[in-house]
């Protein structure tokens, strides 16, 4: 039909995604994602239904108008598939993308670990990131209320801590470090782990790490200054020099704080 022809280059590409072996379907999409052009779309629809995960991967490393309106339209019915991976990929895929229309469809599965990730992405905040308009700010403020009730309550996840701290602006950020950055909050370590993960802002990051050095516990705190990958202030890893804590394991902060001087 001639709705879903596509250029004959990309033809075998398509070809090669829906029905090759994994490898050489990542390797098609790869090619795909570099010479796509909404001039297929016809063609990506058809892959869509054909091989829905391969596509979703697609997708998501696609940057065209036409594809982005595609996965909005299919999302609420890709969500909900009866396959889990599809459902996953189609979150996924919205993250990578930071489509904000996609969040009404996403919060209607909060309890979705891709899906709290993806609008923690969709929605994520630098700590100098100007006023959003009103709309957009609801949504924000929304996917903000929904994270934090999942990493605040009784079993938090490291997706929802992620989410949280990424949607967070400066003042929210602030407020939630002075609360409880120096208690045992229960998901202090979770978010810990959560500003380590690839793509989480690297200021935003640091400013929690040097927050969470207040902690009574530790063992995160060993773990911060042993391994963070952000570059502590000098004067806040010298203020351990002379501290008497050690970790349950035997592990003096005194020694950790000169370690990480010394490299």
């Amino acid at each position: 039909m001639a709705s879903c022809s596509s250029s004959p280059d990309v033809e075998p590409l398509f070809q090669q995604l829906e029905k090759g072996t994994p490898a050489e379907a990542m390797a098609a999409g790869e090619k795909l994602a570099e010479v796509y052009e909404d001039t297929d779309l016809p063609r990506l629809e058809k892959a869509l239904d054909a091989a829905p995960v391969r596509t979703l991967q697609l997708i998501g490393e696609l940057t065209s108008n036409g594809s982005a309106k595609l996965l909005l339209d299919r999302l609420s019915y890709l969500l909900e598939s009866k396959d889990r991976e599809t459902a996953r990929m189609a979150a996924v895929s919205t993250g990578l993308r930071r489509l904000k229309e996609a969040t009404p469809s996403l919060l209607h599965h909060p309890e979705e670990p891709t899906v709290i990730r993806a609008l923690g992405r969709i929605w994520a905040q630098s700590l100098d990131a100007p006023a959003l308009p009103r709309a957009e700010e609801i949504d924000r403020l929304t996917v903000f209320a929904v994270s934090h009730r999942q990493a605040m309550g009784a079993t938090p996840t490291l997706e929802a801590c992620e989410a949280m701290l990424s949607v967070m602006a400066e003042p929210e950020l602030a407020d939630f470090l002075g609360k409880h950055a120096a208690h045992r909050f229960p998901s202090r370590s979770l978010c810990d782990e959560a500003v380590r993960r690839p793509g989480f802002d690297a200021e935003k990051g640091l400013r929690i790490h040097e927050a969470l050095l207040s902690s009574p516990d530790v063992a995160l705190v060993a773990g911060i200054l042993s391994n963070s990958p952000f570059p502590l202030r000098e004067e806040l890893v010298r203020s351990f020099l002379k501290d008497p804590r050690a970790t349950p394991g035997g592990t003096k902060l005194a020694d950790v704080a000169a370690k990480r001087l010394k490299d």
